[in-house]
């Protein structure tokens, strides 16, 4: 791999499957795709070292997007590697970012299966921080794939830290895809984060960053995440 500024915004565009841009958390809130509120948690999370997995079983629910949004939000300094064969990512040192481009037993760059998934998901328990992406709607489609197919250990599980599912509905003006619950992985189950629990500190200041860079029409994936790292630093 290159030397590069920004590994993240690399890696963010590495996984550019379809042509154009890559959308941004802000995209995603035009777009309806996210509840304000609950973004403002799972970036919370992200920024407190939370891993993530985003789950869909269609092919073009956004899947990839959804992952690589959040992923443009990781803090400033977080190395990252990916899963691929290219990569010396097995070594990953503990605070590394690890992204896999998806669960899948596809032959494609950053897709993971059987003993590589279990290699993977061994770094979350070793301190990296693990972001993904997999064809499963629920929670449960989720660890039936990852733990049952795939023979991770059960206790390796609670590694990928939150399960992201995109609902896709067709309505009259096209396909809306959604962000409806997230849930935090934990005991190998899943805990629904409330929409209805006030937000904490970071998270209402968090709030105020969306509406800032609403308010100043910041749009691009870099654009966004030059005003994140510009955030975090300021109020870190």
């Amino acid at each position: 791999m290159p030397v590069i500024q920004d590994q993240v915004l690399y890696y963010v565009n590495r996984s550019n499957q379809r042509g154009g841009r890559m959308l941004s958390v802000i995209d995603l809130l035009l777009a309806g795709t996210f509840d304000k509120l609950l973004l403002c948690r799972v970036m919370e999370r992200i920024a407190n070292g939370s891993s993530w997995m985003v789950g869909a079983q269609a092919g073009g629910a956004g899947k990839t997007t959804v992952m690589s949004a959040l992923l443009a939000m990781l803090p400033a300094g977080e190395r990252v590697a990916l899963a691929a064969q290219d990569e010396p990512w097995r070594t990953a040192s503990p605070g590394t970012c690890v992204v896999a481009y998806e669960i899948s037993p596809g032959a494609y760059d950053g897709y993971i299966w059987g003993e590589a998934l279990r290699a993977y998901v061994a770094l979350g328990r070793q301190g990296c921080r693990l972001v993904t992406n997999l064809h499963a709607d629920t929670l449960e489609e989720a660890r039936g794939q990852i733990v049952i197919e795939n023979r991770v250990p059960p206790d390796q599980f609670d590694a990928l830290g939150m399960f992201i599912p995109v609902v896709v509905e067709r309505t009259s003006a096209g396909l809306t895809r959604l962000v409806r619950e997230v849930y935090c992985i934990r005991n190998g189950g899943g805990e629904l984060l409330s929409p209805e629990a006030p937000l904490s500190p970071r998270a209402r200041a968090m709030d105020g960053f969306l509406e800032a860079c609403l308010r100043d029409g910041l749009r691009t994936v870099e654009s966004v995440r030059r005003a994140w790292l510009e955030f975090l630093n300021k109020s870190d």
